[in-house]
Formats: C-alpha cells, structure tokens, sequence
C-alpha cells in the first residue's frame, strides 16, 4: 500500500504527559539528547511535559515557569521544527529574539544554544530528514529544496505558519489525550496533517500546473475509487498523493471544484455514510464497533461529526 511507501515508522507510537519539578528532569526523555539544562532565575522549577511520539514523527509541548539555559544537540539525526508564538517569542534563540510568525528549524547537524524566558510555552515537531524530504517529494510532486542541516530562522506565510501551529496543537492534544489513538488510523491521518501543513510552512509555492479538466475529472475518479477501497485503512493525505502522483495543492483544488470540499474532508464524508448504511442494514453490531472498523477512533469527536453531517445522533439512526 502506498501507506507504506510513503511513511516509515522509526518507533512505537506512545504518548506521555508529566509534571517536572527539575530542569533536569527534561534530558530524561530525549534519549539521545547530549547537552546540559541550567536555570537562570530563582525559584522553585515547575514544568508541563508533553511527547507524543507517533509512527514517524515527535511532537514536544513544554510549559515552564523558569528561565533555563539549554546547550547541547539531540544526536538522533532528527530534524526538528519550533514555531514561534507568543509563549515562546520572549525567548533567544542562537542568540537571537523572534517575533512570532517565524519557523525555527533544528537540522541534524544543529547545535542548540537556547535560553527560554520565564513563563515559557513552546512546541516542537521533529522527524528524520528522509521522510520529511519524501513527504516534500510527495505533496509537490516534485523535488522540493533541501531543509537546512544546521539551524535556521524562516518566515513562512502568515497561513502556513498558522496551519502548521495548528495542526501541531492538535496532535500532542488529541496523542497526548488518548495515547492508543496514535496506533490507529485516525492517529495516522492526524500525523500525516501535521506533516502537509509543515511541509506547506517550508515549500510555500507548488510547481505543478493546473490540469486540464478532462485529467481533472480523471484525478477525482481515481482518488475516489481509491478512498472507498480502503474506508477504514489508514489512510492520509500524503498517501492520496502517492497512489495518486499529484501535488496536494492540485489534489485539493480538484476536490474542491467538484465537491467544494478538501480530499480528506470528502473521505470523511465517504466513511460517516459508511458507518450509517452500515447501522442501518445491520442491527446488532454496536456503534462504537462500526465507527472503529471505519476508523474513527475518538467516539466522542465522531459522534459530532456524525451528528454534523446527518443531522442525528449515531445511536437515533434507524435500523432494519
């Protein structure tokens, strides 16, 4: 499956969140962190701990109350991602003082040299250079530009930079949340969201033209055939892009022209009906089992969504 093509797991997805009463405590889970924290202010160390830790990504929340000091690297050869917000802005990074609005970028190579502001809130997406440089591949269905091996400040798009936040608030919320949701395909489809947004933050233009409608309505039919093939695999937006071979930015508009919907939003669409032709024909199989057999996994965010869509709660569907 194009599935695996695209991803490559380099752990077991897990998640954790942890209260941190010493500076110290923070090398603990970044195994192959080499380096050294020191607080700078007075007072007692309090901190909020999030790590999710999906099938090729890490995801990082810290809250903290104390300056601290970091220098040192991860020696994972990961490449890592900060955007700068308003929790973060007070804080320098190499030296420097970010507005919010900016992508900090950690590559492999990267040294940190990282003083944190009192009262500090951050986040952070790390994954290896190769997926990250496939999924780039995949979702412009062209070459993209290298990201830096060192450590770099970008400015994307005011809306790139917003959906990236976005999209990484929402995977360590919903990981950190429900950890068994990163095993399962609601948790891919989150990961691999995070990942286009980020990939969309870095490579702002797509070079693919707009295509004829004739290929047009071909691309649909086939991302269509596709999806209802696979109703409860796991199935996201950069594996469209794969089985498909066209940039996200042409999979979308096309969708869009026909659907006015994004394709992602369609497949959702594709497994509610799913799930209610199912209650209807079947009485006896529980809602919880059917929603999860088309991989929806947070019951209560389906249930919204299902309610949303027809205009009923799953369990008011009638059945035969």
């Amino acid at each position: 499956m194009p599935a695996a093509r695209t991803v490559r797991p380099h752990a077991p997805a897990a998640a954790r969140g942890v209260r941190l009463t010493d500076f110290d405590q923070l090398a603990a889970f970044f195994s192959h962190w080499q380096g050294r924290f020191e607080q700078l202010t007075a007072g007692r160390f309090e901190a909020a701990l999030r790590v999710v830790r999906g099938r090729t990504v890490r995801a990082v929340a810290v809250a903290a109350n104390q300056s601290v000091l970091l220098r040192g690297r991860d020696a994972a050869d990961l490449c890592s991602f900060y955007p700068v917000i308003t929790g973060n802005a007070g804080c320098v990074w190499q030296g420097r003082r970010l507005r919010p609005g900016g992508l900090v970028v950690h590559g492999p190579d990267a040294e940190s040299d990282h003083c944190s502001s009192r009262q500090m809130e951050s986040m952070g997406l790390s994954l290896r250079a190769e997926v990250l440089a496939e999924a780039a591949r995949v979702l412009r269905a062209a070459d993209a530009p290298a990201a830096p091996r060192g450590w770099a400040v970008l400015t994307p798009p005011p809306d790139a930079a917003a959906g990236f936040h976005r999209r990484l608030q929402l995977l360590i919320a919903r990981g950190a949340g429900d950890p068994a949701l990163l095993a399962t395909p609601e948790g891919h489809r989150l990961e691999q969201e995070c990942v286009r947004e980020l990939v969309a933050a870095l490579h702002p233009t797509d070079p693919a033209p707009r295509l004829p409608l004739p290929t047009r309505a071909d691309l649909i039919r086939r991302g269509e055939e596709f999806m209802r093939a696979r109703l409860g695999d796991p199935v996201g937006a950069i594996d469209l892009c794969a089985e498909l071979g066209v940039s996200d930015r042409t999979l979308r508009l096309a969708f869009r022209e026909k659907y006015s919907l994004g394709p992602m939003a369609y497949y959702k669409c594709l497994r509610l009906n799913a799930v209610r032709a199912r209650l209807k024909a079947d009485p006896l199989p529980a809602v919880a089992a059917v929603a999860r057999e088309f991989g929806f996994h947070h019951l209560g965010n389906f249930a919204a969504d299902y309610r949303r869509l027809f205009g009923e709660r799953p369990s008011a569907t009638p059945r035969s």
